[in-house]
């Protein structure tokens, strides 16, 4: 049923309210220049954004009464010559937002994008008969010629959202740049019922509000860099753990990218046994995810168990909230899917006999995740998924997990062929051995190459591992005594009372900072900065054995 008059007016002019915050919130995260509210002499346009030389001219709509803008509609609202009008200036974008859909101009503008000539968007992407009429409609009405209209028609931008997506855009949009961020979004309402007809630039509206007692609490652009900056320390540390250097292609990638950004996106769960090259794979899923425009952030668990809040973790990842809440903030200003990867979750299970506590962190970050469009990968042992019902709690739905399994052996042997080893050398048994990658990365970084050594066991590949890295770093030593034992049982000891597979920088304060160098160069540990743990997460299971058994 159709709203009187005055409750629609009021629920339109809340619509349009809302749209010119969520571009005063673009502007302050520097992404436009200014804006002109009801422009003299501009019908059918609420706003106009100015970011450099480009003009963006905005209609806001909050819904039409038959659930769709179609083409008839709009041409009848004379929106068609306004758009027309608008987009002859190749420096000019129309902009179309509403709760209702205009399914036949959006689908004819994103063809019209994708085409990379005229004749291509002719001859590919107007068979379909709906999309060809619009187009011939359009053409028609604007009295261009084919050339114009095609160039026209990628300027032109139909965005469609529900108010209560509306308003957490604005409402995220805004956490990650005040402290009091709804008091600044009522200030931010005030000053866009005052501005008719002013124009309100990035510099005067960032001065406004913090006469008003809200300064920006940071740069927004460092905020976007912050999410990047975290993810890149996370690839940094997969990186060094890589076979080669390299990744190993795996079907669960393509698998998991298509659960978290297709047509409907979901949360996944990564599982795998110990040493499976469940990191590696995160790696690749960083990168495909980046080729496709994504936000990612993803950060290593068991680093930050001290943790006693999201927004306490988002400061140990050097972030000023909570990681969801700049994450959301940055892929809702560029409009673009995140993701949030949460890798090593077995940290914090009950199965591995180390610290439970931040589990609750973990649940709070899905809660807050849920909230927003960030969708959530989780990576863990296959064990204690299985063995720990809080964990499965997180994302219950089975269909949603996916497992990874060993490398084929055609991928073994290509890497001991690129290491100028003879995969021949090896029986069958070595082989299969072999085939979980952080066994085939201990043989590669082992003396086991050695002709004269052989290994029957994953605990033969330890030895080597163990008597090569120790020998390395003996030599970048230079010289100075051999501490090689007096590290590893600090580090063991370290972890095991902290019940923590990581171990706080000051805990090795004992051992010379450029002597502990040697042992991130090799990879026997990896840092943060502000923390030391194993480059390979099996190898303490096997220094405490070692050591104290």
């Amino acid at each position: 049923m159709t709203l009187p008059g005055g409750a629609a007016a009021k629920l339109g002019h809340r619509f349009e309210r809302l749209w010119t915050l969520s571009e005063l919130v673009r502007m302050l995260n520097g992404d436009t220049d200014s804006l002109r509210l009801e422009v003299p002499g501009l019908d059918g346009v609420e706003f106009v954004v100015h970011a450099g030389t480009r003009r963006e001219f905005h209609q806001a709509k909050r819904s039409h009464q038959s659930g769709k803008w179609s083409i008839a509609t709009l041409e009848r609202a004379g929106l068609l010559n306004t758009v027309g009008d608008v987009v002859r200036s190749p420096t000019q974008r129309f902009v179309l937002a509403s709760g209702s859909d205009a399914p036949e101009l959006k689908d004819v503008c994103k063809a019209a994008r994708r085409a990379k000539s005229l004749d291509e968007f002719i001859d590919r992407f107007l068979t379909a008969k709906i999309r060809a009429d619009t187009y011939r409609r359009i053409l028609h009405k604007w009295q261009c010629s084919e050339l114009d209209a095609w160039k026209m028609i990628r300027r032109v931008y139909v965005r469609t959202i529900d108010e209560s997506e509306l308003e957490r855009t604005v409402a995220w949009g805004l956490a990650p740049l005040f402290t009091n961020a709804s008091g600044a979004e009522d200030r931010l309402s005030a000053i866009v019922d005052d501005a008719v007809h002013r124009t309100i630039d990035r510099s005067g509206l960032i001065r406004e509000l913090q006469e008003a007692g809200y300064p920006l609490r940071q740069s927004p652009t460092n905020g976007r860099h912050a999410v990047v900056k975290v993810t890149e320390r996370y690839l940094a540390g997969a990186r060094r753990n890589l076979i080669r250097g390299a990744i190993i292609p795996t079907e669960a990638t393509a698998e998991i990218v298509h659960r978290l950004t297709g047509d409907h996106p979901s949360d996944c769960v990564l599982t795998g046994r110990a040493g499976v090259g469940k990191t590696a794979c995160v790696a690749e899923i960083v990168e495909r995810l980046r080729q496709i425009g994504a936000y990612v952030l993803a950060f290593r668990l068991d680093r930050h168990m001290a943790a006693r809040s999201t927004i306490d973790l988002g400061r140990r990842l050097d972030l000023e909230e909570s990681p969801v809440v700049l994450l959301t903030a940055a892929a809702l200003m560029d409009r673009k899917p995140a993701v949030l990867i949460v890798d090593q979750l077995d940290a914090v299970s009950t199965m591995s006999g180390r610290s439970s506590e931040s589990f609750e962190i973990v649940e709070q970050l899905l809660v807050e995740a849920r909230r927003t469009s960030v969708r959530t990968l989780v990576v863990c042992r296959s064990f204690d998924w299985q063995h720990d019902p809080r964990l499965r709690r997180l994302i219950p739905d089975e269909r949603q997990r996916t497992e990874l399994g060993e490398l084929a052996l055609k991928h073994v042997r290509s890497a001991l062929s690129a290491e100028h080893f003879e995969p021949n050398a090896l029986g069958r048994r070595q082989l299969e051995l072999l085939r979980l990658p952080q066994n085939l990365s201990l043989f590669l970084n082992s003396d086991i190459r050695d002709p004269s050594i052989s290994f029957r066991t994953v605990k033969d590949l330890f030895d080597g591992y163990w008597r090569l890295k120790r020998q390395r770093i003996e030599q970048r030593a230079r010289g100075a005594s051999d501490r090689w034992i007096d590290v590893m049982r600090a580090v063991c000891m370290a972890m095991t009372n902290a019940q923590q597979l990581s171990v706080a920088k000051e805990k090795l304060d004992q051992f010379s900072p450029r002597y502990l160098d040697q042992y991130v160069s090799e990879n026997v540990l990896t840092t943060d900065g502000s923390s030391f743990g194993f480059g390979h997460e099996s190898f303490f299971d096997y220094c405490f054995a070692r050591i104290f058994a």
